[in-house]
C-alpha cells in the first residue's frame, strides 16, 4: 500500500482500523463534512497563524470564524479560547529566543522510502535547547497515560532534532488545552531514536500490504464516525 506520508493521526488509524486506514487512503471514501466544533478548531488555528506578525488574534478570528461558517455560539467559544491563550502569555518573552518558529510544517524521511509529515504551531529555539507549543481546542484534557504516551509529541521531538540536530538538551512539547490548561512533557535524543523505529516499522507494515487486499476490519469506540461504517462488516 502506497502512501506519500505517515501521521500521528493516520498511524493512530491503522492502529485502530487498518480497514478505515485502507477506505482512507486507497479507496478515498467521501468523507462526512467537519464536525462545527472541528471547525471552531480549526478557526481558533487559522487565527494564530494569521497574528504572527500583529500578535493580535482576535483582529484576525472574524474572518476565520467567517471562513467555516461558525454560529454565533462558536464564534463566542473561539473568542473565548483565544482569549484564554492570550492570557496565558503565548506571545510572551519571544524576544529572548534565537528562533521562534509559528506554523512549522515538517516533511522527514526517515528511511525505507517512508516519510512522516506533520505540523507544530510554535517551535521555540534557544541555543541546543527546544520548546514545541501546540494549542488544542477539545473537550477533555489528556489523562496521564494519554499525555506520557503521545504519538504526537513523539513526532514532533524526532522531526525537531532531525531538522535541528542542534537541539541536543531535553525537548518540552506544552498542550495548551485551552479549555482546561497547559499539559507538558518532556522528549529526548533517546525517544527520538525509538519513536524512529516504531514509526519505520509501522511504515513498512503499511507499505507492504497489498493495495487489492482488503484488510480486516478491527471494532473500536471510533466506529460511528468512520466514513466507511455502512460497508463495514463489524458495524
Amino acid at each position: 500500500m502506497k502512501v506519500p506520508h505517515i501521521s500521528a493521526s493516520s498511524v493512530k488509524t491503522w492502529k485502530n482500523c487498518k480497514l478505515q486506514f485502507y477506505a482512507e487512503k486507497i479507496l478515498k471514501v467521501e468523507r462526512s463534512p467537519l464536525h462545527p466544533l472541528t471547525k471552531m478548531g480549526i478557526a481558533v488555528h487559522e487565527a494564530f497563524e494569521r497574528s504572527v506578525e500583529d500578535k493580535d488574534f482576535i483582529a484576525h478570528l472574524s474572518e476565520a470564524c467567517n471562513n467555516q461558517g461558525l454560529d454565533e455560539d462558536l464564534v463566542g467559544l473561539s473568542t473565548e479560547l483565544c482569549k484564554t491563550c492570550e492570557d496565558w502569555g503565548w506571545w510572551d518573552d519571544i524576544d529572548e529566543l534565537d528562533h521562534c518558529i509559528p506554523e512549522y510544517e515538517f516533511l522527514i524521511h526517515i528511511g525505507e522510502g517512508i516519510n512522516v509529515k506533520g505540523f507544530i504551531d510554535r517551535l521555540d529555539m534557544k541555543g541546543d535547547s527546544a520548546t514545541i507549543l501546540d494549542i488544542k481546542t477539545q473537550s477533555k484534557k489528556f489523562s496521564a497515560d494519554e499525555l506520557r504516551n503521545n504519538l504526537q509529541a513523539d513526532i514532533y521531538n524526532l522531526a525537531t532534532r532531525m531538522n535541528y540536530p542542534r537541539i541536543k538538551s531535553p525537548i518540552r512539547v506544552e498542550f495548551w488545552v485551552l479549555r482546561h490548561e497547559i499539559q507538558s512533557v518532556t522528549r529526548t535524543l533517546e525517544d527520538a531514536m525509538k519513536t524512529k523505529e516504531y514509526l519505520l516499522e509501522i511504515g513498512k507494515e503499511i507499505m507492504s500490504h497489498p493495495d487489492e487486499l482488503y484488510p480486516e476490519a478491527q471494532k473500536n469506540p471510533n466506529c460511528r464516525w468512520c466514513d466507511y461504517k455502512n460497508n463495514c462488516p463489524e458495524w
